[in-house]
């Protein structure tokens, strides 16, 4: 429930008190990236997140916590880009495939934990000394030590060096979430 619609706050049945505009800032790349699982249009995708911000805001409806406000976004998204699918006939043999596998609950639950994951990472990505975040960030993408190497004119020892280190922290700082996060990685080393 948004309790005073002209500040834009968003107060929870568990006493937390949030800024939508923080919350939008905040999880708006993540959600988009969540309905790119549904639809390959980039830009269908932020439309459809911009609607179900612009629904959720229109609604008076109060959620326990935080993580009840995400969980309605994800099954909004999850909706809105279902609806759009089943639509879009110019897609149909696509769909009939497409549409089995995402419509199950263990794909939108592996979805939803996958952009958990990233998120969780991500954030402590950023707070790595400017180096190792360079070096994880061109890794992540799939470039080679060696093309890391050329790209940040640093010795191909540094270059697994800064990744060791940043491993080491996020191990540390992540416990169970970095070992999730490999799981999701593809055999080159990119998300």
């Amino acid at each position: 429930m948004i309790s005073d619609k002209t500040t834009y706050r968003l107060k929870l049945a568990d006493g937390t008190n949030v800024l939508l505009r923080e919350f939008f800032d905040a999880n708006y790349p993540m959600f988009c990236s969540f309905a790119l699982n549904y639809l390959p249009d980039k830009n269908n995708c932020e439309d459809v997140v911009q609607e179900v911000f612009l629904s959720f805001w229109e609604q008076d409806k109060l959620f326990p916590n935080i993580i009840a406000v995400k969980a309605y976004f994800y099954k909004s998204i999850r909706n809105s880009c279902l609806d759009i699918l089943k639509h879009d006939k110019v897609r149909e043999k696509y769909l009939k495939k497409h549409i089995e596998k995402v419509e199950t609950t263990d794909f939108f639950l592996d979805e939803v934990l996958k952009q958990e994951t990233y998120s969780a990472v991500y954030e402590q990505i950023n707070k790595l000394p400017e180096m190792e975040k360079k070096v994880l960030t061109l890794a992540m993408q799939g470039h080679s030590n060696e093309e890391i190497s050329v790209e940040l004119k640093i010795k191909i020892n540094t270059v697994k060096t800064h990744k060791s280190r940043a491993y080491k922290v996020l191990r540390k700082n992540l416990g169970p979430v970095f070992h999730l996060f490999l799981t999701f990685l593809k055999p080159d080393g990119s998300c």
